[in-house]
């Protein structure tokens, strides 16, 4: 197990007569005017990465874990604590109480590359100018990781318009064709239930299957994995298959069918089949994820625009939930950006996130959409940013891609 020590050990160590000024008094209990003392000095905060083998998040914002303090009915005592920013010492009058520590103040119902860790301690008790010593916390994800993977006969016959729908709770995630992020999501019960939903062409039909799994707790990984087979007749099936991060076995028993169609879609109706020219934008071989990418400093971040009938005019819109960056950058007026014909000002930006400009466009069927230029610009205004494309061909074909971003604070 990695540890990663925050400052050094929990405990109490002032008791009522020694209460310095610096500390925040807050007041209930069982016996009235009866108070102990509640010390951070010597505070310390251990993350464990045994449950989630692979997460970076461990050796990031480790000040900014949020304490929080409750008493026995639940209710919560005072305001929340930010981890590097802690008083010398709380003041609590007698009574039994719980503390959380969590790396992040909610937990988001579905997000890419957002653990959370964390962990509660519970019967605090608190009696009259007596210390309690709550020792070394250790945090944990309490979250619930999922990830994606295809065996390689599956993806061989796999088309670009294949994707897999993730659901726990209120949560859902996209994971597109070659999506190498994993996605997180709240635990809203001890024990819940995992729909994965496929659909997408699949050695030439069109096939969609439904998986319910039950029992998906929070801390476990999730491997989903694709598994493709031949029979001796050469008839091709494929089905789901589900770890957790402890190799647990094969959730056979927990297999519930409620959708398999191969072949074309018998719930398409007229006139909803693609039109496999109309322009497109490709990500990691697959279509673009629906849910924020989230980017880090250097991150190589590379699409393709497909259009086999030629392009005929490019733009793309630029926004963002940051307030500075829409003071400091879309504040200007420059957005929407026709690529094709850009004005100065329009040129300045897209120089500034490297992106492909200028009337060479027009006839490619195939050109780079590479935003690794973007990144490290962006990497200064947390929050969620949006790039969508309009792309129309030379035959009056109009298609519309947002790619959205996520710069975490």
């Amino acid at each position: 197990m990695k540890i990663f020590k925050l400052l050094s050990v929990c405990a109490l160590v002032l008791s009522l007569g020694l209460v310095s000024c610096e500390r925040d008094k807050i007041g209930y209990g069982d016996k009235e005017n009866a108070t102990g003392a509640l010390s951070f000095m010597q505070f310390e905060v251990e993350t464990s990465t045994e449950i989630d083998i692979i997460s970076r998040a461990a050796t990031s914002a480790t000040y900014n874990y949020v304490i929080r303090i409750f008493d026995a009915n639940g209710d919560q005592v005072g305001d929340d604590y930010i981890y590097g920013q802690m008083p010398e010492s709380i003041v609590l009058t007698t009574g039994t109480y719980s503390m959380s520590v969590q790396s992040q103040s909610n937990i988001p119902a579905a997000e890419f590359e957002a653990p959370v860790y964390g962990a509660t301690v519970n019967n605090i008790v608190i009696e009259e100018d007596q210390t309690t010593d709550v020792g070394v916390i250790t945090c944990r994800l309490i979250n619930i990781k999922v990830s994606v993977a295809y065996n390689e006969a599956m993806q061989a016959v796999m088309g670009d318009d294949c994707q897999a729908i993730v659901e726990i709770g209120n949560g859902a995630l996209t994971f597109a064709k070659g999506e190498s992020q994993c996605g997180y999501f709240a635990a809203p019960e001890v024990s819940n239930a995992m729909t994965v939903k496929f659909s997408g062409t699949v050695d030439g039909n069109y096939a969609t299957m439904t998986r319910a799994f039950t029992d998906v707790k929070a801390g476990q990984w999730r491997k989903i994995n694709f598994i493709m087979t031949v029979n001796e007749e050469g008839d091709a099936t494929f089905d789901v298959v589900v770890e957790d991060w402890c190799d647990e076995k094969e959730l056979a028993n927990n297999v519930d069918v409620s959708e398999e169609v191969i072949g074309p879609d018998p719930d398409a109706g007229e006139g909803e089949e693609q039109n496999p020219d109309a322009p497109k934008v490709i990500y990691k071989g697959g279509s673009v994820p629906t849910a924020p990418i989230v980017i880090t400093d250097g991150m190589q971040l590379g699409f393709t625009i497909s259009a086999p009938k030629g392009i005929a005019g490019l733009s793309v819109d630029i926004a963002s939930d940051n307030a500075d960056f829409k003071n400091d950058v879309l504040s200007m007026g420059i957005s929407p950006i026709d690529l094709v014909n850009p004005s100065e000002a329009q040129i300045s930006i897209c120089n500034m996130f490297g992106l492909p400009y200028g009337s060479s466009l027009v006839g490619k069927t195939e050109t780079a959409f590479d935003l690794s230029g973007a990144v490290t610009p962006l990497m200064g205004f947390p929050g969620t940013h949006s790039f969508t494309l309009k792309i129309t061909d030379t035959e009056g074909n109009i298609t519309s891609t947002t790619i959205k971003m996520k710069v975490n604070a």
